[in-house]
Order: C-alpha cells, then structure tokens, then sequence
C-alpha cells in the first residue's frame, strides 16, 4: 500500500526512516514485525562480537532451549537454573568453549577464557506465547567468550558448532538454524553469520577511513580562466600597427619593411606567449559550470548511496562525519540524531537491522540552476529506489524490501555535492509481511540481574 506525503515539513524524519531502508527501526513498524517474530517459541541465541585493546570478546545470551540443545548440563530443575548452580555451569561452558571455540587470530590457534556469566529475571507475561518452548524459552544465560589478542590482528578466524533445529520455520521438520550476530570491530559494524554449511566468519583488517569507504564524487567542475599572454597581445598590437602603416605605403621598400615587421613581429609574439599571462574569467559571473542531465544523474545516485554507509560506523563522531560528506543544513542533524536513537532501540530490544543493497530504479534531473552569486549550483532529483534490509533478532533472520519514491534537493559548491532538502512521495513494501495476532510488544531482552546472578 502506497503512502503519500505532501507535506515537506516532516521530511528530515521520514527520510531517517527510509534512509535506515528498514522504517521498523525508526518509522514506527517495527513493533510490528517484532511481535510476529519475538518472542520465538523455539530456540534463541544472540551474538555480538567486538574488539578490544587486548581482548576480542563474543557476548552470547541465549535461552534454555538452545542452551540444551548444545550442552550437556545437569541441573536440579529441568525449567530453571537457579543462581546458585551459576559456577557449575560456567566451568560446563568452559570446557565446551575450549573443545569448540578455539579461534585464529593472524593463524594462531587462541582458547577462549568464559566470563561474566548471568541468569536472567524473565517477563512471565509472555508465557502464553511458549506453547512448546515453556518457560525455557522465556528464560536465558548470558556469558562473554574473551580471546586474548597481543597486537592489532589483522585476520580473525571465529566458527560457530551448534545449529539446533529452527523450529520457527517448521514446527514439524525444522531446519538448522540460521545464526546472525553483528560485529563492531576497528569502529565499523558488519553482520555476523553462521550456518552449518559456513559455520566460519572470516574478519579481514582493512581501511576503515571515512574518505576510502565512501564513493568519490567529484565537486561542480569550475569554470577555466582564460589565460591572456599580456605581453604578446601588446607586441602584436604594435606590430599590427607599425607593418599596416608600412604596408600602405607607395614605396616598394617600404612595402618590404612592413612585411618583415610583420614576421619578426608574430614571431616575437609567438616567443613570449607565455610571458606576462593574465587570467580572465569569461563571460558570464559564474565560476562553476552546471553539469549535464548525464552528469547529475551520474553524481547523484553515488551521492545518496553514500548515506548509508554512515549507518556503519561505531563512534558518533565518524557517523556524523560520513553523513556530513553527503547532506547538509537541519537534513544533517536530523538523520544524526535518528541514526542513534535507532541504535538505541536496538541496544534495548536485541535486534539489529542492516541494508543488504540499494537499487536505482528511477531517476529524473529537474531544475538545473547556477546561482552565480554564491558560486552554486541546484538542481532537483525525483528518484524511485529500493532498499533490501535484514532484521536479525536472536539468532533469526528476517528480509525485506521496500520501495521508496522521493524528491531530493541538491545543491554543489567547489566544495562538494550535499543533499539539503527531501519530500518523501510514496514507501511502499514489497515483499511479504508477517502478520501478527499475539497482541504482545516485543520484550525488553537486557532483562539480566543487576545483583546476585554474575559468577
């Protein structure tokens, strides 16, 4: 279903929404999704991965059910592990860490240390949900798996050996699970996957510079002086003068003369061409030139690609420096300001939503102009894109597409192409939706203990 949006006033906001390519995040929908998705009555499991000065460190949380389905660990309560069993099941974990999670770092084979385990408090409301699952599925571990590192790696080599039946796809034949995580490493998010087929995640060192990883764009070309050799001109001039007035003469030697001052003359000029060059600018007062229909639509594409690369970044300050390098004016802090506050949404639901790929499907320049003035170019972009997304939320992953129709201001000074100004005319999703009829929100997942569950 197509949504219009006449009015330009809400435009910043929206387009933080569909720049996000996943509105769920930050449009309003995602309360949605979640509820079809999460709680799943099945098994669970959440990874982050980050890289620290001596230390690179995976965060697993996972519930009961998948829990069991990859340890073996004795327990008073089949439903429960209650806090005083913590120790024993941190030295379970231990051991299974160093049988199955040896990792390379720069080809060296590192055994992880296991820490920081905590039991969570569940939300009992969400019961109703675990028809095969229980209260198991509602209840959750959470342990850091830390990898001593001596220097900056340069190649990081993790697998994953546990895949329990996905039960959320088919209840009756399930499937391996699919296991999405997210990693921060040298301030740069990227999605994490394991599956049986590939259950290893290779992380190379590469340039994490704002410049390398954003598509080059050229500001407006600016209009070249013409370079007036001063000194020629003048020597021409006198030349000019001197051989006509030599010409006309009646005199045959004279006649002669003027020829000759005409030669020695050219040559002269010709000599000392460089010598004494003024620049001038040509006629008309702008001093950069409007590109072509070709040229804005070629400059414009990479220009709003650009926006989503800012949405890989870890520290707010390379976030707000990518996304300056493409738009401008209250655009900019906006979309800033959406950024982090979906980021925030994730830290508290336990998701985590990437754009896959952006894909031109429309674009049409308007109103090419030159502001001689302000040495500015502006020109209008009506542009239909789509955006493919994946929301991973504990382990499971879901895609999606929407398509968006927009009209873009743009404006370009010798220092660069920004996007100032965005009216956003129809979003619609093309793929299809998950229904919900559970009527619950999605839980908040950093439900662990503050007191009395870490070990």
């Amino acid at each position: 279903m197509n949504e219009s949006h006449p009015s330009p006033g809400r435009a910043p906001t929206r387009l933080a929404c569909l720049l996000v390519g996943l509105a769920a995040l930050v449009g309003g929908t995602w309360s949605d999704q979640a509820s079809a998705a999460d709680p799943v009555d099945g098994p669970h499991i959440e990874i982050k991965v980050s890289l620290a000065e001596e230390f690179l460190v995976m965060q697993v949380t996972m519930n009961i059910v998948f829990l069991d389905e990859t340890i073996d660990f004795e327990r008073e309560r089949y439903d429960v592990i209650d806090p005083a069993e913590g120790p024993a099941l941190l030295e379970v974990l231990d051991q299974w860490a160093d049988r199955h999670l040896t990792a390379r770092i720069d080809g060296v084979p590192v055994i992880p240390l296991v820490e920081d385990l905590m039991i969570n408090d569940p939300d009992t409301s969400l019961l109703p949900l675990m028809q095969r699952s229980g209260i198991r599925g509602l209840r959750k571990v959470r342990f850091n798996l830390k990898w001593p590192v001596k220097s900056a790696p340069q190649e990081i080599e993790l697998s994953w050996p546990s895949y329990p039946p996905d039960t959320t796809i088919d209840p009756n034949d399930p499937p391996p699970m699919q296991i999405a995580g997210e990693a921060a490493v040298e301030g740069v998010r990227e999605a994490v996957f394991f599956t049986e087929e590939s259950p290893v995640w290779l992380w190379r060192s590469g340039s994490t510079s704002i410049e390398e990883r954003l598509e080059p764009i050229p500001p407006p070309t600016p209009r070249d002086p013409w370079g007036l050799p001063l000194l020629s001109l003048l020597i021409g001039a006198a030349t000019l003068v001197g051989g006509l007035c030599l010409l006309v003469s009646p005199r045959p030697s004279r006649s002669v003369a003027g020829l000759v001052t005409l030669a020695v003359g050219a040559g002269c000029g010709f000599l000392f061409s460089g010598v004494l060059v003024v620049e001038v600018m040509p006629p008309g007062t702008s001093r950069i030139e409007a590109p072509s229909i070709q040229q804005a639509e070629d400059l414009f594409v990479p220009l709003h690609g650009n926006i989503y690369r800012a949405f890989d970044y870890v520290e707010e300050s390379d976030v707000y420096d990518a996304l300056e390098r493409s738009v401008s004016g209250e655009l900019l802090d906006e979309l800033y300001r959406m950024i982090y506050a979906s980021l925030v949404i994730e830290e508290a639901q336990g998701a985590t939503s990437r754009v896959l790929a952006v894909r031109p499907v429309d674009l049409s320049i308007e109103d090419v102009e030159v502001d001689p003035a302000r040495s500015m170019i502006d020109f209008k972009a009506l542009y239909r894109w789509q955006v493919d997304g994946r929301v991973a939320h504990w382990g499971h992953m879901h895609e999606r597409t929407n398509e968006y129709l927009a009209r873009f201001g743009v404006y370009g000074t010798p220092e660069g192409w920004r996007i100032d100004s965005i009216d956003l005319l129809e979003q619609e999703r093309i793929d299809p939706v998950l229904g919900s009829d559970s009527g619950f929100e999605a839980p908040d997942q950093d439900e662990f203990l503050d007191e009395g569950s870490d070990f």
